[in-house]
């Protein structure tokens, strides 16, 4: 009995360990097992990833330009090759560069490759910055040559490095493209809760232009005073600094949301392509002439694809908005400062237009739940559904319904925001039209086409002069430019947003980063247009018939927009709405 009593109680002891270690065994898989939805540890770490990147990017992208003018001080033909450069890089290989990210099925490698070679071209491209920006007596210890006007390198070490610099532009430039269409068209979409959840797509695109919209105010105006306190040597060794000490937190943080979402880190279902299909018997497939040949091909599949998805029209109209100059970019800003504004006021200008496009992220997810009650009116996709069609779905898939809700509320508020834009850009104003002109214009379009470089001072205190310049004569004329400008920047980032959802949602997931791949060729051939009608068009007196080509841009890309909005909805307006509140109008005066 004593030996039964002890086998009992040793095996009543086994009985309990194996509990516990049963017990314990569960809780790690507990732990272990990644939740359904995205949760706020993975959406923080998310988030400092593409801060980190997006931060890193518009850095170098804003100090690359204080650079080119510091190495070449007294011309601007080392900025135009640099521009043009990147510029048609973009347009031959942003469409190859999204077809790789599309076919690599692995997309934690996918998204630290492009971190990897974005930090090795910047540290790069900043080493050979250094030696350049200023006159140097000595290259890694050697004398080099003096110049002949009195510098310490040659001319053509100068010129070899610089070219070495626009190679290393053109990586990083594709890098950081390929980082953003990892980013927003590969992680994001797969890892966003269903639509209504916390952290569903529209959340998470809100956020991360917000991210964006703040790097790109900040970075500039942190860059521009550490080189006009210090140096641009000392602006170099920063810019050089961040990219090196943010490598590793960037993939740290995105390692972190790979393995704790298990939607990530399933492999991604990719197109097969046929590379041999073509290939001569005989012949080696791989000769320099077959990867040539197959790489145009891909090329053209690529721009096949795009017009053959049922959005590449909200695509293009969001591309050729680029070729507008009415934005606080180089070609505007020339003009402004020709035509006698300070450089303060446009400072200013600018930081306030920066914050109404930052309060696009605010606006847009408020937006798309409440105009996308309107989905049981119309089409759905291009087709008819009716009320009670709409009532069965809902019904039967309630998730369906939510969906057709954001879809519906993204195509209304892009026909918002696009229009608000044009309205900003393009509406009456019969006051000013008595001041300046007999032609009917609009607020920005007028105050440009009113404006020149040989207004005087006027009498207004000693600050305000100073930030307004030469245009103190016409300090309304000033405050409607800016204002409406600012206004107008809203309805832009609201279309981006929404057309960004929308391409992101209605693409074939295997072919999402393809497709904005071409989509950045369409971006770049237009800024390309936008530079070369400024170069022909360069005086400060034709830049009215410039801001005239831009409305026109931006009109054209409304009526693009709306016509899909018409074939998609069967719609633009709720007339039957609009009678209705005239009716109720009417009853209200009568009464």
């Amino acid at each position: 009995m004593a030996a039964e009593d002890a086998e009992a109680e040793a095996g009543s002891v086994e009985d309990y360990s194996m509990a516990d270690a049963s017990i314990t065994q569960m809780s790690e898989t507990t732990l272990d097992i990644e939740p359904e939805f995205m949760t706020r540890s993975q959406a923080f770490n998310l988030y400092t990833s593409h801060l980190l990147s997006t931060w890193n990017i518009r850095t170098y992208e804003f100090a690359a330009i204080i650079f080119t003018a510091a190495a070449y001080p007294d011309t601007l033909t080392a900025a135009a090759i640099r521009g043009t450069v990147r510029t048609v890089a973009s347009i031959c290989f942003s469409s190859m560069v999204g077809r790789w990210v599309d076919q690599n099925p692995n997309r934690l490698k996918t998204l630290l490759s492009t971190i990897s070679v974005n930090r090795i071209a910047v540290i790069g491209a900043s080493v050979l910055w250094y030696f350049i920006v200023e006159p140097l007596n000595s290259l890694s210890g050697a004398s080099l040559a003096p110049s002949p006007d009195g510098s310490g390198t040659t001319p053509i070490l100068k010129g070899g490095v610089f070219g070495l610099i626009l190679l290393l532009g053109i990586l990083e430039n594709l890098s950081a493209s390929g980082n953003m269409l990892s980013m927003e068209r590969d992680w994001v979409v797969t890892a966003a809760s269903p639509d209504g959840q916390p952290y569903d797509l529209t959340h998470l695109n809100s956020i991360m232009r917000r991210i964006d919209l703040i790097c790109k105010l900040i970075a500039p105006i942190l860059i521009s005073i550490i080189v006009s306190a210090t140096s641009t040597k000392v602006g170099v060794l920063v810019v050089c600094g961040m990219s090196t000490t943010s490598w590793a937190i960037e993939i740290l943080c995105a390692k972190r949301v790979w393995k704790r979402n298990s939607k990530l880190k399933s492999p991604k279902v990719v197109r097969s392509q046929n590379e041999h299909a073509n290939a001569v018997p005989g012949i080696p497939s791989r000769t320099i002439w077959n990867r040539m040949s197959g790489g145009f091909r891909h090329y053209v599949q690529d721009f096949k694809f795009y017009f053959s998805s049922k959005v590449w029209a909200p695509s293009l109209a969001l591309a050729l908005l680029h070729i507008s100059a009415l934005s606080y970019g180089a070609t505007f800003i020339t003009f402004l400062l020709n035509a006698g504004f300070s450089l303060d006021l446009i400072t200013v200008a600018r930081a306030a237009g920066s914050l109404v496009e930052i309060s696009c992220t605010v606006v847009t997810p408020v937006g798309v739940h409440y105009l996308g009650k309107a989905q049981n009116h119309g089409y759905y996709r291009g087709e008819r559904r009716s009320s009670h069609d709409s009532e069965i779905a809902l019904l039967e898939n309630e998730s369906l319904s939510v969906e057709g809700r954001t879809e519906t509320g993204l195509e209304r508020l892009g026909l918002w925001g696009i229009s608000w834009q044009l309205l900003n850009l393009v509406s009456s104003s019969l006051k000013f039209i008595k001041m300046t002109t007999k032609y009917i214009q609009v607020p920005v379009l007028l105050a440009l086409w009113s404006l020149s470089s040989g207004v005087t001072a006027g009498s207004l205190p000693h600050l305000v002069s100073r930030i307004l310049g030469s245009i103190t004569s016409q300090p309304l004329l000033a405050f409607v430019l800016f204002f409406f400008l600012s206004l107008s920047r809203l309805g832009l980032w609201i279309y981006d947003l929404t057309t960004q959802q929308l391409t992101q949602t209605m693409t074939s997931p295997s072919q999402r980063s393809s497709f904005t791949g071409v989509e950045y060729s369409f971006v770049s051939m237009f800024e390309l247009g936008q530079h070369i009608v400024a170069i022909v068009l360069h005086r400060p007196e034709q830049f009215k018939w410039i801001a005239l080509m831009s409305w026109a841009a931006v009109a054209i890309s409304t009526l693009i927009y709306a016509g899909w909005v018409w074939r998609m909805r069967g719609h633009l307006v709720h007339w039957e709405r609009l009678s209705k509140s005239c009716e109720c109008m009417n009853i209200r005066i009568d009464h």
